[in-house]
């Protein structure tokens, strides 16, 4: 069983299902007929006894002249009629068609409660049974019938129910494999369309019939599945390209730095400078891999569940960067109106601020500021860094979220960037349900916003 399919697994279970059902129902119709001939059969029977009783005790006096006539009156037969007095053994007194040979034990007759019906079955006779005192005397008056026609009718019962189960099972048979057929069908094609799917294609989709029925909700998860597949792909294409494209120039430097050493005799200065310029590629191939491996992770797998103070996100952010606002002369300053609250994951965002704050000092000009705001208004909350810098052209403002893009301006290795830091905010911003806005004009300054949705109990 295990190796069948499941239509065939199915189409068995059905006949196997069927087949005790009819069994079940043939046997419960053929029980309950044969229960309700036998009830009737007694209830007739009975009625004739009490007739019979009435009748003797009416005309007690012509006992042994009476003829017993029910067979006609009632129209019923075969029908064998006898009265037996018990007091001194069995004497009969009067009987009709009583050509019955029955081993009655006279104790047992007069044990037999008065004025009670019994009934008693031998072999294909039903005997129906009274004793009754009559002028301080016992009698018994026994009425049987012989129910052979019963079991005739029992036995055609059994031929018919013999002949129209299997017609009946042929057909639920076939009705059950068109059923199972058709309740396949759509699975055998949504497995023939999953075949053509591969690596290459994952682009293909399943084609849903908008029923909203069990196998359509199969489809739309099987979709949903290839989606994320895609998706999962695209990244890991993405990620094997970036990271060629972006290791591939620091390890060429290294090489030619360690190849360049290796010609000849260096002095050992000429040494340090040559593995202090390969740590310098290799802390960027570092920062690189961490900055791709972030990217490459599902939002899904980037859960938040705090309550995140601004203010101190902001001031945070503006003391750990501070040697590297000296050093680039510089000026961090915080213009903080109130403290403020948003959901969301303190690191990230912490990440966010921090590559936003590098980029303000990097192309700041030098004696200058860079100020991080904190304010909101009735819908949002917003968190800004504003610094008077280069700027940025107006046709490369939407580029500077892409991976690896540099402006004109800042395509040198002074920044110590990747090239993946606004990518890496833009993420961590999509992730808090967030967006940022950018405003910038050349050599005067940029203004970087990220605007949080406040809260209903907030706003």
């Amino acid at each position: 069983m295990r190796k069948l399919s499941i239509k065939r697994k199915l189409l068995i279970y059905n006949i196997i299902i069927q087949l005790l059902i009819l069994i079940a129902f043939s046997f419960s119709l053929y029980k309950t007929l044969q229960i309700s001939t036998l009830d009737k059969v007694e209830s007739t029977l009975k009625v004739i006894v009490l007739d019979i009783l009435d009748d003797v005790i009416e005309h007690k006096e012509e006992i042994e002249q009476r003829a017993f006539d029910e067979e006609k009156e009632y129209r019923f037969e075969p029908l064998h009629i006898r009265l037996a007095q018990i007091d001194e053994g069995f004497k009969v007194i009067q009987e009709t068609n009583f050509g019955l040979t029955l081993h009655n034990d006279l104790e047992k007759l007069k044990a037999l409660k008065q004025d009670v019906i019994y009934f008693e079955e031998y072999e294909t006779i039903l005997v129906s049974r009274i004793r009754f005192v009559m002028d301080e005397k016992n009698y018994v008056i026994e009425v049987a019938t012989n129910y052979d026609y019963l079991n005739s009718t029992m036995e055609n019962l059994f031929y018919i129910l013999l002949f129209i189960v299997p017609i009946i099972l042929i057909f639920s048979i076939i009705g059950g494999y068109f059923l199972i057929y058709k309740s396949l069908l759509p699975i055998e094609m949504m497995l023939k369309n999953l075949k053509q799917i591969s690596a290459s294609s994952l682009s293909k989709r399943l084609e849903t019939s908008n029923n909203n029925d069990e196998i359509d909700q199969l489809a739309h998860e099987i979709n949903s599945l290839l989606t994320r597949l895609e998706i999962s792909f695209e990244k890991i294409s993405q990620f094997s390209s970036d990271a060629s494209h972006e290791l591939k120039t620091p390890l060429t430097i290294i090489r030619g730095e360690i190849e360049v050493a290796l010609r000849k005799e260096r002095t050992p200065q000429e040494y340090i400078q040559t593995l202090q310029s390969s740590l310098d590629e290799i802390l960027i191939i570092q920062q690189t891999v961490d900055d791709l491996l972030f990217l490459a992770k599902n939002e899904s797998d980037l859960h938040y569940d705090e309550i995140i103070y601004l203010d101190e996100i902001s001031l945070e952010s503006i003391k750990e960067l501070s040697c590297l606002a000296e050093l680039k002369k510089v000026e961090l300053e915080a213009d903080i109106k109130m403290p403020l609250q948003v959901f969301g994951h303190s690191k990230l965002l912490k990440i966010a601020l921090k590559n936003l704050l590098k980029n303000a000092i990097n192309f700041s000009f030098e004696n200058q500021k860079v100020i991080v705001k904190n304010y909101s208004d009735e819908a949002f909350i917003y968190l800004e860094v504003e610094d008077f810098g280069i700027g940025i052209k107006k046709e490369e403002q939407k580029k500077i979220f892409e991976k690896f893009y540099r402006t004109d301006k800042s395509r040198n290795k002074d920044s110590g960037g990747t090239g993946l830091g606004m990518a890496i905010v833009e993420k961590i911003i999509h992730i808090h349900e967030a967006s940022i806005e950018v405003k910038s004009e050349e050599n005067k300054g940029t203004t970087m916003t990220i605007k949080f949705k406040k809260a209903k109990e907030d706003a």
